[in-house]
């Protein structure tokens, strides 16, 4: 049986995307050996994972850098999680005190057990929030792939809230600019950075701040933790980027 689908079997994680990213992480030992390759053949041997994760995905920790660096609380706070898929951005929410999470994702059958049966979670699956009529909420933190974010920045143009988003240059660029799935150039970078942060400008939000993620993306990406609200703040677009990018 492969290493992975054993883990979950056994029901060591919550899903078969924690179980990839511990063995790749090297977080996982057969028979006090490391193993990285999640395809790895085991059957009788002892099986150990050297590191319990905190939550049900990596994405939850980059959430929880957020919370962190931006000083947020949400405690008590509604949520709108969009791009819920297994959970780790609703998962580090309820950890921190929100009372409910909204979570959209256009994908279904992803959200991980407990947190689909949690009453403070309604989930909608199948479901483009550009579709949607945004809910009553404090806080939307988005965690999109294979789509640019920006039209998301417009369909939440009147939100009065806080949004905390993953920007994924990857994925504002298009094929064009990288190989292999993963964007190097940070020239690249720096223009797509700047490019959603005068989005977002535009419609309305103030830049708050902007960080490297601690945490790079499943193939190697670099990505970036934004933080925006309607709270006036005038910032140098330019600079804050050249910051982010240090």
């Amino acid at each position: 049986m492969r290493l992975d689908l054993y883990l979950v079997e056994q029901q060591m994680v919550k899903s078969r995307s924690q179980a990839t990213d511990l063995i790749k992480r090297g977080l996982v030992s057969v028979d006090d050996i490391i193993q990285t390759k999640p395809g790895y053949s085991v059957d009788q041997e002892t099986i150990k994972i050297l590191e319990q994760p905190s939550f049900v995905s990596r994405a939850g920790e980059k959430l929880l850098q957020a919370i962190f660096d931006y000083e947020l609380d949400f405690n008590g706070k509604t949520i709108i999680d969009i791009g819920s898929s297994t959970g780790g951005f609703t998962d580090c929410a309820l950890q921190h005190g929100a009372s409910l999470v909204y979570a959209y994702d256009v994908g279904k059958k992803q959200m991980v057990e407990p947190l689909k049966s949690d009453a403070r979670v309604h989930l909608f699956e199948e479901t483009n929030i550009l579709d949607v009529s945004i809910p009553n909420a404090d806080i939307i933190v988005i965690d999109v792939s294979f789509t640019s974010i920006k039209p998301i920045l417009k369909h939440l143009e009147g939100f009065k809230g806080e949004i905390v988003a993953l920007i994924k240059p990857q994925f504002e660029a298009g094929n064009i600019h990288f190989k292999q799935g993963v964007l190097k150039d940070m020239k690249i970078h720096k223009k797509i950075l700047i490019e959603v942060l005068i989005e977002a400008r535009s419609l309305g939000f103030s830049i708050q701040g902007i960080k490297k993620s601690g945490l790079k993306g499943k193939a190697g990406n670099q990505e970036y933790v934004l933080y925006i609200n309607k709270n006036e703040k005038l910032v140098d677009v330019r600079e804050i980027v050249e910051d982010a990018l240090c």
